[in-house]
């Protein structure tokens, strides 16, 4: 049986939420929306709490609610809020800006940290996410790549137990199209 992308990506990350070798897990690919859904859908299976650290506080929201196609979270997110997604209570926070009250996570918690590319092209945020990942004390640590053809250091795959590529050949040739055609691939 041939499994679609979909499908074949909810099994990878479940199978790595469900290791207990492995903590961090670096998804890649082009479709953003598909990769963020797939993402919180199966922490959602395996998790009741949880941490998102994002670049920008102001656009996550919208991130997460295109994903779902629907309203998951309001507008305006504050780091100082907990919010209910899917069964999860999650706090959302910035990795870029570092205030006192970002919570470290435990072994109850994941962290997810996207999108991640704004800084692993910028030596000194590069350096402070690397920091971050090694201090956080969730059991499960997830970080999502968007503009995946703009990213240059690779160098964060040395820095995680496992990397998925989320093909979206078959669900969704129609992006894979339009990036060749732009010559983005």
């Amino acid at each position: 049986m041939i499994l679609n992308d979909a499908k074949a990506a909810v099994e990878t990350v479940l199978n790595f939420l469900n290791d207990p070798t492995k903590r961090t897990l670096l998804v890649k690919g082009y479709d953003n929306d598909a990769k963020v859904k797939v993402v919180l859908s199966c922490l959602n299976k395996v998790f009741g709490k949880g941490i998102i650290r994002t670049s920008s506080m102001s656009d996550i929201a919208d991130h997460i609610n295109r994903s779902f196609k629907n309203q998951q979270l309001p507008r305006n997110i504050k780091s100082t809020t907990n919010y209910a997604l899917g069964k999860m209570t999650i706090n959302i926070n910035s990795y870029a800006t570092h205030t006192a009250n970002n919570p470290g996570g435990n072994e109850n918690t994941f962290t997810l940290f996207h999108p991640v590319q704004m800084a692993l092209d910028d030596p000194k945020r590069y350096k402070a996410l690397l920091h971050d990942l090694n201090k956080s004390g969730s059991s499960k640590i997830i970080l999502i790549t968007t503009n995946e053809w703009g990213i240059k250091n690779w160098d964060i795959e040395n820095h995680v137990d496992e990397v998925y590529f989320y093909s979206v050949e078959n669900d969704n040739p129609q992006i894979m199209t339009n990036l060749r055609n732009n010559g983005a691939i």
